[in-house]
């Protein structure tokens, strides 16, 4: 019989000695079973990733473990459909375990990656951070600032890094976007808009498990976005929160931050139309940036004449895995780290305030 269970707590590791034990294996004995399963391109030298979690989004990233990442490797899967799991374990060779614990105490794995119900994120991480396995968190990092101070906390006193995957922050037309305002001179404000088909998982519109709306779901990317491309801490917020076709959360938010430079940032966040739209604009006194990531196009704009720049796209789970696999073999910082994740779910927190008081609030970090 298949028991999922959310009690047993794995005993701490270090975890040097789990990755230094997973490395070994890769690269000087690897098991018949291991071998045939490595994707290929993959190094011989690669972590092995636990992943907790197989929802849509938890299965994009095991397709794209197992079609090949350089420096990763799929070692155990968790999810909370037994027969589910059991199904594509049979399809990919890879060990199912139902009870997550398990997969932070699997022999192979050096690394939790979480894409779980945001709610669940703070027992997960923190039994991760005991476990001495490294951690990659889907955003937001947690539902409350309390959460994922507590998170980082974890990490931190266990001496294991932690990465949030913000996503958006590896998206070539938007990283090509800050290296064009590298050089744009001084700008007035940005507008940063992402809208969505309305949520097909019922869970979303469940406050206690989401936290909340379209802001903490997925209007973090556009706050995190603010901090990537400013390099500034925003301090205010004056924000509207709609329900459209909704009951309980958000689908339509907008919001003004304040930053210390006098910059001001518009985001509008939205679940509500029939077909997605992410777009970052940039004005500044040189001209006007406009980053379409549906398209994956930059365009500039001076005066009437608008240059068109069309930016190679890339999957950006795919980058993540890299990104945070190099981090984990050369003990480099982690390009997002956990604090980067706190602050973004901060900046949401704030606009709930601001939009229940109907006033700007401070940002509290």
């Amino acid at each position: 019989m298949c028991r999922t269970s959310w009690s047993a707590k794995p005993t701490a590791r270090s975890l040097a000695w789990a990755i230094t034990k997973s490395w070994r294996r890769s690269r000087e004995t690897p098991s018949r079973e291991a071998a045939s399963r490595a994707p290929a391109g993959c190094s011989r030298v690669s972590v092995g990733f636990g992943l907790i979690g197989m929802g849509r989004h938890g299965s994009r990233y095991a397709r794209h473990l197992l079609d090949g990442v350089d420096g990763c490797r799929l070692a155990a899967f968790s999810r909370r459909q037994c027969a589910a799991g059991e199904a594509f374990a049979r399809e990919c060779g890879v060990p199912f375990l139902p009870k997550w614990q398990d997969v932070l105490r699997h022999h192979d794995v050096a690394a939790a990656i979480v894409v779980t119900p945001p709610g669940l994120n703070i027992d997960i991480c923190v039994e991760a951070a005991k476990a001495g396995r490294a951690i990659l968190v889907e955003k937001p990092l947690a539902l409350t600032v309390s959460d994922a101070r507590r998170i980082v906390n974890a990490a931190h006193d266990a001496r294991v890094p932690i990465m949030t995957a913000q996503t958006l922050r590896f998206t070539p037309v938007l990283q090509r976007l800050k290296q064009a305002l590298a050089n744009a001179g001084p700008l007035h404000y940005l507008s940063l808009m992402m809208r969505v088909e309305p949520a097909a998982h019922p869970w979303l519109a469940d406050p206690i498990q989401s936290g909340g709306g379209v802001m903490l779901e997925i209007g973090v990317h556009l706050l995190d976005m603010i901090r990537f491309l400013t390099n500034e801490e925003p301090v205010q917020v004056s924000a509207e929160l709609v329900r459209r076709r909704t009951v309980r959360v958000e689908d339509i938010a907008f919001a003004n931050y304040a930053l210390p430079s006098g910059l001001r940032c518009c985001v509008e966040v939205s679940r509500v139309s029939g077909g997605r739209m992410c777009r970052v604009e940039a004005i500044g006194t040189a001209g006007a940036w406009v980053a379409d990531v549906t398209q994956s196009v930059l365009w500039r704009i001076v005066g009437r004449t608008a240059d068109a720049e069309r930016v190679p796209d890339r999957p950006t789970l795919v980058t993540v895995l890299e990104e945070f696999a190099r981090s984990l073999q050369s003990g480099a910082a982690m390009p997002v780290t956990g604090e980067d994740g706190l602050r973004a779910v901060a900046m949401a927190e704030a606009a709930y305030r601001s939009a229940a008081e109907g006033r700007p609030v401070a940002i509290a970090y």
